[in-house]
């Protein structure tokens, strides 16, 4: 577990992810005790994934309090561009932006998307505890246009996140969760009708796009008591001429390969690489930079572009290691990236993403 998060859990004593009975309360609970990876009280995963010890929880909670290094955030925030929709060309086929963290808006084949939307300056209601938002903006939910489709790849606090939620419903219409995630979201006041609760390996069509849920290695909870009691996903996104890999949070796990032949190659994928760490059931459950480079090759993707850093200080390590480590180990491999500032358009292949806009900010005062 993310170490910040763990603490405000135990620290704080609030327990979340209660969720109130609904008309589809009923089929959730059907599908959920009927699905191969439920063990009869909560979700597994493939690859075993050890449980750490009170100790070892212990001995990452004293690390994260004392022994924290400095450098894990900036100061002033890293700077964002401004997304300027507006002036976005209408005529192609994919184009993106990175917002920070694993959110990404995506214009693909007429299809406006957003993934794991975080616009929080926190993550969690942990107080101080909290992790804090060291980037900006790049825009806010009122500036964005209406979304055909808003895409959860678990019910984590920096990748579900209820205000960042409420304010889209609005402007939403179709939302993608893994099961039993529907029943927080209708909680929340999204409509029942707007929720598509998915499986691994379930399609759904949106417009032109078919959606594939996939597996992916990693837990979910929101409290003390609801630890795996929904399911974790990565997305598969095909439409006509693009097909697209999203990861949400993973380690390195076999299931990865099965991905890269039923629904591969990937002409670009999104892989998370930013909050990995070397206490026992944490390293099991994040990619390092390098896994997730090894990981992008097992997907059968032509051109990577990593996230879910330089936004939340999740672990032990100065802010700018994680993409520092995976440039290195991505020139090393030979493959394709990109590193997208956040609020940068890119159209992969043509526009966007080849600076290495971050260097400048790692000699300013953290």
């Amino acid at each position: 577990m993310k170490p910040s998060i763990f603490l405000g859990l135990v620290l704080s004593g609030l327990i979340f992810g209660c969720a109130s009975t609904t008309p589809s309360e009923l089929e959730r609970e059907r599908r959920i005790t009927a699905n191969p990876l439920w063990d009869g009280s909560k979700f597994q995963n493939i690859d075993p994934t050890p449980d750490p010890s009170l100790g070892e929880i212990g001995s990452m909670a004293w690390d994260f309090l004392f022994e924290k290094p400095t450098g894990g955030t900036t100061d002033p925030p890293l700077p964002a561009r401004a997304l300027e929709l507006a002036s976005w060309p209408q005529d192609l086929d994919f184009q993106f932006a990175w917002l920070g963290h694993t959110t990404y808006y995506y214009e693909i084949e007429g299809q406006r998307i957003l993934t794991d939307p975080m616009f929080s300056q926190k993550a969690g209601s942990f107080g101080p505890l909290s992790p804090k938002r060291y980037s900006d903006l790049a825009v806010s939910i009122e500036e964005l246009p209406n979304v055909d489709l808003v895409l959860i790849t678990h019910n984590h606090y920096d990748h579900l996140d209820e205000s960042s939620i409420k304010a889209l419903i609005p402007k939403t219409k179709q939302f993608i969760v893994p099961l039993g995630v529907g029943a927080l979201m209708e909680d929340w006041g999204v409509p029942t009708e707007k929720i598509t609760e998915v499986e691994w390996w379930d399609q759904v069509q949106v417009g032109g796009l078919e959606i594939t849920c996939a597996p992916a290695q990693h837990f979910s909870g929101r409290g003390l008591f609801d630890r795996n009691k929904t399911l974790w996903a990565s997305y598969g996104i095909r439409g006509a001429t693009t097909n697209l890999y999203l990861s949400g949070d993973s380690g390195w796990h076999k299931g990865l390969f099965e991905i890269g032949e039923r629904l591969g190659p990937f002409d670009v994928t999104f892989i998370e690489m930013g909050a990995y760490g070397k206490y026992p059931g944490w390293k099991e459950i994040h990619f390092t930079p390098e896994d997730a480079v090894k990981a992008h090759q097992a997907l059968q993707g032509k051109v990577m572009i990593p996230s879910h850093w330089g936004t939340f200080d999740l672990a032990m390590f100065v802010w700018y290691e994680p993409i520092e480590r995976f440039v290195a180990a991505a020139d090393q491999a030979e493959i394709a990236f990109l590193t997208p500032q956040v609020g940068e358009r890119i159209n992969p292949g043509h526009v966007g993403g080849s600076s290495r806009w971050w260097r400048e900010y790692i000699q300013k005062k953290p």
